[in-house]
């Protein structure tokens, strides 16, 4: 009966442990936390003997640090009687034991490897036993808090402990196993200290006492205080146990005899026996009550870690989308990758061009969003100046009107000082029309460069040469509508309208000079107004003129024209390349970097299935 109990305990317990422990064979305590229970205790608090008794293997002894990596404890317990078995890995190194007398001196040797003779090292070193003795249980041994280094040890070797340790027990998904000696002050305990700092509401630790032999006399009610919650209460509670002393150490006294002379202890202490009813006591009861904690912690995480997968499956496939396939081995497939990065590249240049958004831009990427805030400042500077002209057209007249006087007699209007008005008007907008091409040229250069870096990431000569042909296509573009908006300045020089226009826009001003009650009173002020009406008409229909003919320029050579052509100089990169592999040729961080999300999608991938399969 009682081995059919056991069978059945083996069916529901183990497959839950296992499943963390291959999540954490695949490296994926690199990605998210896993359920784990983290041992920790101050200096001489019995830790490591715990551990030893738990995994009936001896570990590394002596003053100062011994635990200087974080060790991480496989325990399984031997179906049909199998003969002990170990197996030690850390880095690429792994290494079969056959005899647990083996442990401790390939500990000490993994150490050595990984923090030399005194440091410390936050790498994994991982110790898988099975065994007849040990219970199904996974634990990670972390150093031992000192308050003063020894020896040679570095001066913050106590800080880079409780580094180590944060690291481990702030995680939810852990379990944090404080080990406390019975024989010290509980309120001066910084491994109690350290674990409720992680863990404010005490939900995730649990205490565990050791060498109830070594107290005081008449003290023990002391201990029971602090095992029923009394003193610093913990949600899951504290346990009793007693470890291998000393003497037993020299004497080699074997685990069934330490266990045996534990249960004699309690059994003995009137004060200490109601533990093993309550099962409070005991390492029998501590390795089933862990055993049970740590599948509980193990089922409470499963769909939190199932999700987390997920997203970061999501998340790693989008980034190896952005970095775009490794390049080919054969040319022709070389090059049809080429051909189609650079039409996709040249379609979303159109696309930012023309406004067709078919994507999520960041705001500073959309080229024709930016061309009508530009346009609209356009049309802004130029209504000023518009408005301007129409308060200083009078002062204006007035002055040609003195300065210019020739031959000709009073009230004949001089349409040789409207022209020269006019142009000197005209004229002051020229160079803004230039400076608002070259921002526009330097911004659409920008986007240009910033869009092939995004789509050749990782090919640094492709690149470079896609920016100097961006830069070729950006300069002649630029000039060719510095000349188109030159020329139509000089049109402009021209004064011309078409009549019907003109005479159309003339009564309208005429008709609003009326309306405000101007003064006519004299010849000369009436040719002056007259002057003055013709001024604001005719400027109006150059404005108008200028307000599209500038954004129309620009539309259409440094928009429309400038994507068609960055086409063309594209599609013509492969055929005057001489040396395809130089220009296709990825750089290391790249190449590193999607090996890197590779492996870490294929781990992720492997973990969900193994999730799926549980």
């Amino acid at each position: 009966m009682a081995s059919l109990l056991y069978t059945e305990f083996e069916n529901k317990i183990r497959p839950y442990i296992d499943l963390i422990d291959s999540m954490r064979e695949l490296g994926l305590a690199q990605d998210l936390p896993l359920p784990t229970i983290a041992v920790i205790g101050d200096q001489s608090s019995g830790k490591s003997s715990v551990l030893e008794m738990l995994s009936e293997v001896a570990l590394p002894r002596g003053t100062g640090i011994v635990t200087r990596c974080p060790l991480e404890l496989k325990l399984k317990n031997a179906v049909n009687g199998s003969p002990w078995n170990g197996q030690l890995r850390y880095r690429d190194y792994s290494v079969t034991l056959n005899s647990p007398h083996q442990v401790e001196e390939e500990i000490k040797k993994a150490q050595e490897n990984l923090a030399g003779r005194t440091g410390l090292s936050s790498e994994l070193i991982s110790l898988e036993v099975e065994s007849s003795c040990a219970p199904n249980l996974t634990l990670i041994d972390l150093p031992g808090i000192i308050r003063v280094p020894i020896g040679d040890q570095p001066q913050d070797i106590g800080l880079m402990i409780k580094n180590l340790i944060k690291s481990y027990i702030k995680k939810e998904e852990t379990i944090i196993l404080v080990v406390i000696a019975c024989n010290v002050d509980i309120a001066t305990t910084e491994a109690l200290q350290m674990a409720q700092e992680a863990d404010p509401k005490g939900e995730r630790t649990l205490g565990v006492l050791t060498k109830p032999d070594l107290i005081d006399y008449n003290t023990e009610q002391d201990i029971l205080k602090i095992i029923n919650n009394k003193m610093v209460p913990l949600q899951k509670g504290y346990m009793l146990i007693k470890c291998r002393g000393q003497h037993d150490l020299i004497g080699n006294t074997s685990l069934a005899n330490a266990l045996e002379k534990e249960t004699e202890f309690f059994c003995k202490n009137i004060h200490f026996r109601p533990l093993l009813d309550t099962k409070l006591a005991s390492f029998q009861h501590l390795s089933t009550r862990l055993t049970n904690e740590l599948v509980i912690q193990i089922r409470k995480c499963l769909p939190g870690i199932h999700e987390k997968i997920g997203s970061k499956i999501s998340e790693i496939t989008k980034q190896l989308n952005k970095l775009g396939g490794a390049v080919a081995e054969d040319t022709r497939t070389r090059v049809h990758n080429l051909t189609s990065k650079i039409l996709v590249y040249c379609e979303e240049l159109t696309n930012l061009a023309m406004g067709d958004y078919k994507n999520e831009y960041n705001p500073e990427m959309k080229l024709h969003h930016y061309a009508r805030e530009k346009f609209t400042e356009w049309y802004a500077k130029l209504d000023i100046a518009r408005i301007k002209l129409n308060e200083n057209a009078t002062n204006l007249a007035k002055h040609h009107e003195k300065y210019s006087q020739g031959r000709e007699l009073p009230g004949f209007t001089k349409y040789r000082v409207f022209e020269a008005i006019i142009r000197d008007q005209i004229r002051e907008l020229f160079d803004p029309s230039l400076e608002m091409v070259n921002e526009f040229s330097a911004k659409v250069a920008t986007v240009c460069n910033t869009l092939a870096c995004q789509h050749f990431n990782g090919l640094p000569v492709l690149i470079s040469e896609i920016q100097f042909k961006i830069a070729e296509v950006c300069h002649k573009m630029e000039r060719e509508a510095e000349q188109m908006i030159r020329t139509n300045f000089q049109m402009e020089e021209m004064v011309y309208a078409p009549d019907e226009m003109y005479s159309y826009k003339l009564s309208e001003f005429q008709s609003l000079s009326q309306q405000r009650g101007t003064n006519t009173t004299g010849n000369s002020n009436a040719d002056v107004q007259t002057m003055v009406v013709h001024l604001q008409t005719y400027y109006q229909i150059a404005i108008d003129r200028l307000i599209q003919m500038v954004p129309m320029v620009l539309r259409y050579y440094l928009l429309q024209e400038l994507s068609a052509q960055m086409k063309v100089e594209l599609a013509q990169l492969y055929f005057h390349c001489k040396d395809l592999d130089a220009l296709l040729r990825e750089d290391d961080d790249t190449a590193e970097k999607r090996r890197a999300l590779k492996d870490n999608l294929d781990r992720l991938t492997t973990a969900r299935n193994l999730l799926m399969n549980h």
